[in-house]
Parts: structure tokens; sequence; C-alpha cells
């Protein structure tokens, strides 16, 4: 063993330290070279291959990621599930949440590009920098949370072309599937689908975000068959224990959507067994209470269960789900009266859910359209449309019996009205002013009931603790005394009232708003329509005599308005609601009240349609014989013989339109020439059509644009005298009135009466107006997947058109056609600027026939013209030379 004293340590130091010293500006130098080797891009040794994919890996790309990652996790928690309606695979909130988050993305977009400048060692076409890649994807991404997707688009695929040996174009793949879903471009989703599906070297481990991906994508596309088998994969493969009970819960919907409800119950219950958000355990709660069936026997139990959720507080919120749930039960037991109860208070109880109100509405709706009691129907659905989301899968349904109701309870109300008035009219003054008398003590009576009954009601509140205590008791609570239905609060005057002079709008006391009832109510006018009418009128007699009928003639023109009547209702029933049985009913009755009536000939054929509709040959071939014994020269008479006749008639005024709106173009272009020989041909060849009178007006004006004044003018007078009665006569006689001024004539002036802006706006037929309210509409023939091309505009609309509020609603026009249109345009500019857009896309009319088709934006006031008068040519005609042709110009 060697020992050192303290002065041998210190002198071997001082001599290590000197040769050190000597040696440390090499040893910089070595550092110094060794550093600037690796900070470059363009050499792939060992240093700078570490250096770069450290830097990269570890500062600049990792600092971007953190910030995507920080703007998603806000998309995620800022995201509101909607229970009504499907949820989203991906919960990545709207186009206003998006702009929440544009710091982070556009902080992650920055240090991503940052990290390719920097640190990308692309060398003869290889990638040395593992995080490359990854920093592609990350803007990508960026732009698809910023929903800049064509941005996106482009980012994805340069990954796919440039990394074609690495898995991580399949990550480029699955976002590609992504943003094409978002942007409705089904077809080149699919291609990209198909082609994933063909490769072998796909990684197992992104199988189940590879399956969440197609069923996002067929959701999307409303293909739910195929989107539930790939919920099926993603939920096997998956890890993350959210993702699996969301998609379990979508799983579920989508089978409640393929009308497997057996299924949809299962897996509802299902996701009761997971640890899940309480609103998602709650709803899968009352959707698996309305998936249960009448023959389960699982009823009472699942009764019981919302009951005790009933009077939990912490769904005080909920109330109005868990009632609407018992009156589907309700239902499935055939207890209608106790179903509108839950229904009634499913509405009362509402807080937050607006949708499920709305649906609360319409059920209430359906159920009293179904008793029938049609005013009490169209005044639920009123309730409903107002707060019904656009885009609902019911709102069409609702619309479209509401539009259809107003019509149907106006006529039924004529013809009680006018019934109630004929009555009144045989009746000898003395027997007339016993009955008026009586009615007005009954409206006293009434009146004084109300005002007791006002004061004495108890509080909402009570009621619904009233109500919890009777569902405890029995599950049956009162009806005749129950306040949200009480018939007291529904009308006002007697059943005598009533019956003889029409039903007033009923409406429960909650939905009355700030109406005053003890001052002026509701009465049905001659034309079906309510007006108002104080207290004061209907307690004086004279009042209920105005209108009687008490001459022949009177009673002749009662008749015809009931006559009218009942043949709109038939229409009705049959065109607008699809109730075979009740126009059969309708048009029967009307003739055997009028064996001689007005409408005899459109009746019969009405008739002779529905019973061969419904299998009665019999029936139908009676009634065709009438029409070819008593009507041989009619329209009808010759489509029952030729049963080809519609079609070819069709064709030939199909023909003839077309020649209009060539010639019409070629007026607008100055090629007046082209315009007479056209109108020339036309008039020659078809003998027959509305559009003719046009197209002669159409020469004649050319000739105005061509020939001197006197052959103008002489043009002109020979239209008006050979088309009389022909809507355009009225515009000819203004030109040549005009051409009369031009040549030196004296016109005298014509006294014109003021007449209010509102009565001149009803005379014209369109009326073009750039500041209003516009739809985009389109009207087509043959459609067979009216939901599928909804479904496109919606998603063209949320691609392009997000930061407009629109909605996509669609109508039966006429026999054989569909009605689809746009609304939310403020003017007409932005809905011009659609329509040219929406042409323009290869992808929105997929499949349909645009041949059949006719397109075009017209403002909110010509809409309701349009779709009463159901005449596609002339605001077309209209929509050219005000929109198309002003456009051009501009």
């Amino acid at each position: 063993m060697k020992y050192f004293c303290a002065s041998s340590v210190t002198s071997i130091a001082h001599i290590t330290l000197n040769r050190i010293n000597r040696y440390t500006p090499l040893l910089f130098l070595a550092i110094g070279i060794m550093l600037v080797s690796g900070c470059s891009t363009k050499k792939k040794n060992f240093l700078s291959r570490g250096y770069h994919n450290l830097t990269s890996k570890y500062n600049v790309y990792w600092n971007g990621k953190e910030a995507m990652k920080e703007g998603v996790d806000k998309l995620e928690k800022s995201h509101s599930d909607d229970y009504e309606e499907l949820l989203d695979v991906f919960p990545v909130g709207t186009s206003e949440s998006a702009k929440s988050v544009y710091a982070q993305m556009d902080r992650g977009i920055e240090k991503a590009s940052l990290a390719i400048a920097k640190h990308s060692m692309l060398i003869k076409g290889k990638e040395y920098v593992s995080t490359i890649d990854d920093s592609y994807m990350l803007i990508g991404k960026a732009h698809f949370y910023k929903r800049d997707y064509v941005l996106a688009l482009e980012m994805f695929t340069y990954v796919i072309k440039q990394y074609k040996k690495n898995d991580i174009r399949f990550d480029g793949y699955m976002w590609l599937i992504r943003t094409n879903t978002e942007l409705a471009r089904f077809k080149d989703g699919q291609a990209t689908i198909t082609l994933l599906e063909e490769e072998k070297k796909f990684p197992k481990k992104k199988l189940a975000e590879l399956a969440a991906v197609k069923a996002d994508y067929f959701i999307k596309k409303g293909e739910y068959e195929k989107a539930k088998n790939q919920l099926i994969a993603a939920i096997e493969a998956t890890k993350n224990r959210k993702n699996k009970s969301r998609y379990t819960y979508i799983l579920a919907q989508l089978y409640e959507e393929l009308n497997n409800n057996d299924s949809a119950a299962f897996y509802y219950t299902r996701v009761l067994k997971k640890n899940v958000p309480y609103v998602m355990e709650f709803n899968a709660r009352i959707n698996r209470a309305l998936m249960a069936s009448a023959d389960s026997g699982t009823l009472d139990a699942i009764k019981k269960e919302l009951l005790k959720m009933s009077k939990d507080e912490k769904n005080t919120d909920f109330f109005d789900r868990i009632y609407f749930a018992l009156g589907d039960i309700a239902l499935k037991e055939d207890e209608k009266d106790l179903a509108l109860e839950y229904l009634k208070v499913s509405v009362a109880s509402t807080t937050q859910n607006i949708t499920q109100k709305a649906i609360s509405y319409f059920t209430i709706a359906d159920l009293y359209f179904d008793k029938p009691e049609y005013e009490l129907a169209s005044a639920y659905y009123d309730s409903s449309l107002a707060i019904l989301p656009p885009n609902h899968k019911q709102f069409a349904h609702v619309s479209g019996r509401q539009l259809s109701l107003a019509e149907l309870v106006k006529n039924l109300r004529i013809i009680e009205l006018q019934d109630s008035l004929l009555i009144l009219g045989d009746m000898s003054d003395l027997e007339l002013d016993a009955m008026i008398q009586e009615l007005v003590d009954d409206i006293k009576s009434a009146e004084e009931q109300r005002k007791f009954e006002e004061a004495n009601q108890p509080s909402a509140q009570q009621q619904l603790n009233q109500l919890n205590q009777q569902q405890s008791q029995g599950l049956q609570p009162t009806g005749s005394t129950w306040y949200f239905y009480n018939t007291s609060a529904l009308s006002f005057g007697s059943n005598a009232f009533r019956q003889l002079w029409g039903d007033r709008k009923r409406e429960d006391n909650w939905r009355r708003k700030s109406k005053r009832l003890n001052n002026i109510t509701e009465f049905v006018d001659a034309e079906g329509e309510e007006a108002p009418a104080s207290t004061s009128e209907l307690l004086d007699p004279s009042f209920y005599k105005k209108g009687i009928p008490r001459t022949d003639a009177e009673k002749d023109s009662a008749n015809v308005k009931i006559q009218n009547a009942f043949y709109d209702l038939g229409s009705i029933y049959k065109e607008q609601l699809s109730e075979e049985e009740r126009a059969i009913q309708a048009f029967e009755e009307l003739l055997q009240r009028y064996p001689d009536g007005v409408w005899n000939l459109e009746t019969f054929y009405q008739l002779y349609r529905l019973y061969k509709a419904t299998g009665d040959e019999r029936k139908a071939q009676d009634y065709a014989n009438r029409i070819l014994r008593e009507y041989p020269n009619s329209e009808y008479a010759k489509i029952i013989k030729d049963p080809k006749y519609l079609e070819k008639l069709e064709q030939l005024r199909n023909r003839l339109d077309d020649m209009y709106y060539m010639a019409f173009r070629n007026y607008n272009k100055g090629e007046y020439e082209r315009v007479i020989e056209a109108a020339d041909s036309a008039l020659t060849k078809f003998r027959e059509g509305d559009i003719l009178s046009k197209f002669a007006l159409l020469k004649v004006m050319a000739i105005g644009a061509t020939e001197k004044l006197i052959v103008y003018r002489k043009a002109l007078e020979g239209y008006i005298s050979k088309y009389t009665a022909a809507p355009e006569k009225e515009r000819a006689e203004e030109l040549l009135l005009y051409v009369k001024g031009l040549m030196g004539e004296t016109v005298p002036d014509e006294v014109v009466e003021d007449k209010p802006k509102e009565e001149e706006a009803q005379n014209d037929e369109y009326i073009f107006d750039f500041d209003a309210r516009h739809y985009y509409v389109l009207v087509a023939s043959g459609l067979s997947d009216v939901a599928g091309l909804k479904s496109r505009i919606s998603n063209f609309n949320s691609a392009l058109f997000s930061i407009e509020t629109l909605t996509t609603k669609d109508l039966q026009f006429g026999a054989d056609k569909k009605l689809l249109f746009v609304q939310g345009f403020k003017e007409t500019k932005k809905a011009m600027d659609y329509y040219n857009a929406i042409l323009a896309d290869t992808t929105v009319f997929e499949g349909v026939d645009l041949n059949k088709t006719d397109q075009f934006i017209i403002s909110q006031d010509n809409f309701t013209k349009f779709y009463k008068k159901k005449e596609v040519p002339p605001y077309v005609e209209f929509f050219i030379a005000k929109y198309i042709l002003k456009q051009k110009e501009d």
C-alpha cells in the first residue's frame, strides 16, 4: 500500500492542468466543428441526423403538437352533444367553436412549419428526420380543425404522395376521408375507403380509428346499415374506454334509426353498464324506455323507474324527457288520453331542451290529428314549428301538415258556418231572436265561469305536485280537472255557440301568453278565417244577424261556398295529407248533398282515381262511366279513354316550354328574327297551351323592335283582338297606348285611384325586391332519393356556407314533383352567390337528372305566390329576366 503526501497530490494536479490548458483551444475547435457539422441539413452523417432529430422532436415540433392538443381539448370540452340527433363520431364542435381555437391551431401550424424549414433533411427523395412527416400531418390537422378543408386536403394528399412507404400515409388517407366527408365529397371518400380496404399492409393498431372514420363517413352519407357494421368493428378494436362508450351509444341510435328497437335497447343497456357522463346515462335510460314494446313485459318496470327519476331533483332539467317517455308508454298501452296528459306536462316542464318541447308539441298534434280534431292539431303543429330545428327529421312532416291543416281547418269552418247560417236563415224572426238571446246568455255565463276559474286555479307548481301524487297512487291522473287541457281554458262560449258559429282557435292557458280573453275573442268570418270580435259585440244580438242568408240568391251563394269548401277539403285530404279514406268521404258527401253541384265532373274524376288507388275497381269504373256518359268531351274523358293522354300532353307542353324559353333568351340577346321564327313555328304546330298567348306577345314585341311603329301598332291591335281572355292582354294594351303616344296621338289621361301599396303588391304577379329575404329552390320530377339529396345539400351548406344560417326543407309539389328549398339568405346577392356555387358543384346532384329539374332563387313573398299557383314556367321567365340577365348586365 502506497501513501501520498499533500504536496505530491498538488504537484500532480498542476502538471495535469497545464496539459489540459495546452489543448483547450483544440478541444473547443473540435466541438465547434462538430456543432457546425451537425447543423447542416445537406449532410446525412450521424451528427447531422442526431442533432436535427433531437431538436426537431423535443423543441419546435413538440411545442406545435402541444398547441394543437390544447386546441383539440378546448374543442372537445366546448362541444355540446344534441341527444335529440345522432351523436357525432368525432366531437369537434361547430364552425363557431372552431374560431375559438384559431390561435392554438395557428401556433401549431407555425411551429410545424418551422420544424420543416429548419430541420428537414430531404436528401435524394428520402427524409432523414422522423418528425417531418408528423409536422406535415400536424399542419393538415390544424387546418382541418380550423375548417380550412381545402388546405387540409392539400396537406394530407402531400403526405400520402411523399411518404408512400411510411405508415404515416395511412394517417393521411384516414384524414383525407374525414375531410372529404366534411365537404360531402362522398365519391372521393369512397374511393379512398376502397383503396384502404384493398391495402394488405394496413397496421392493426390503426384498425379502430379506420372503423370510426368509415362509420362517420357512412353516417353523414345516410347509409346507416354500413355505419352500424363499422361501429361494431370500432367498439371491438378500440382500447379507449371513452370512445368505446360513445361508439356504443351511437350504435344504439343507429339501430333505432333502422327500426330495430330490440337491438337499440340492448346497446342502450350496455351504455348504462359503463362509466359515462350523467347526461349520456340519462338519455340512454330514456331511449331504452322508448324502445320497449307493449308485449315486452318490461313496461311496468320502466314506468316505475321513470316515476322514480321524476322525483329526483337532479333531473329537474330532464323532466320533459321523462314525461315524454311516460307518454310514449301510455301510447303503447293504447291509453291516448293519459298520453296526452303526460305530453302536456312534458311541454310545461321544459327548462332548456327546446327541441324536446317541439317534439312533444307535434306528438300532441299527431294525436289530435288522428282523433280527428284538426283545429287543435293545427294549433299544436304551429307551436312546434315555431321552435323545431329546421334540420330535424320530422320538420317536413310537421310543416307539411301545418300548411295543409291551415287550409283544411279553414274549409271545415266555412262548411260549419254556412250550414249554421242556412239553418238560421230558414227560421222565423221570432225563432231567430230567441236562439240568439239564448246564445248571448250562454256567453255571459261562460265568461263569468272563466273569470271564476282563472281567479281560483292553482299554480303550475301545485299542478305538477298534484300529478306526481296521482302517479304515485295509481299512475292514473284524472283528466277532467287537469289544468293543462281543461276544456274551460280551451274555448270561450257555450257548445251551442261553437256548433252554430264555428270554433275559434283553441289554446291551453299556458300557451296564451299575453292575450286578454276577457276583452276580446276570435270569430270565424265568411271566408273561414279567424277574425277578432270583442265581448261587447258577442253580447249584442244584432251582431249575429250579419251574413244570415234570407233571399234565394244569398242562399245559393252560401251553398256554392259549401260546395267549394267540400271540394277543397277532399283535395287536401288526397293531395296533401294522403288520407284517401277521408278524401273519399268528403267527395262522396259533396255528391250526396249536391247531386247537381258545380264540382260534379271534377269530383267524379277524383273518386275514380281514389277508388282505383284503394283497389275498388267496381266503384272506380262506376265513376269512369259517369264521366264518359255525362261529360264525353271533357279532358277527364280523354284521359280515361287514353291512359297516355296526359303523358302525351305533358310532352307537348314541355316542347312548347323549351321553345318559349329559348325564344325569350334570344329576345333578351337582341336576336329578334329568331324569336319571330320560333313563335311562328310554335303557333303553327300547337293548337292549345297556356303559354301560346305569351309566345304570341313575344313575337309582337320582337316585331316592335325590328319594324316601324305602324307595323308594331297593327300587330298589338291584332293580338288584343285575338287573345281577349289572355292574362297578357293588359300588358299589350299598355304597349299600344305607349306606341300611340310615340306616334303623336293624344292619349286620354285615365283616372287612377290611389291604391295602398299592399294592394298594388297583391295585384302584381311577381315583384322583384333586391333587399328581400330569398330562398334557393329546386323543383324536380321523378326524384327517388329526396332524403339523400337533402343531405347532400345540407352538407354543401355546412362546407361552403357555414357562416350563413341555412336550412333545407322539402315539400310536395303537385302529384309527381318535389320542391326542395334552402332558407336563410338575407338579400339577393347572397342568394345568387349560392345559386351559382351549387350549380357548379359536381357532387350535390349526383344521381339526379338535371333535365327534369328547375333551379332558381325566389323572394319570400314571391315564394308564397309561387307555391300556391304551382306554375313553374311563369316564374322561371321572371327569374331569367330579373336575376340572370340583370346579373350579366351588372
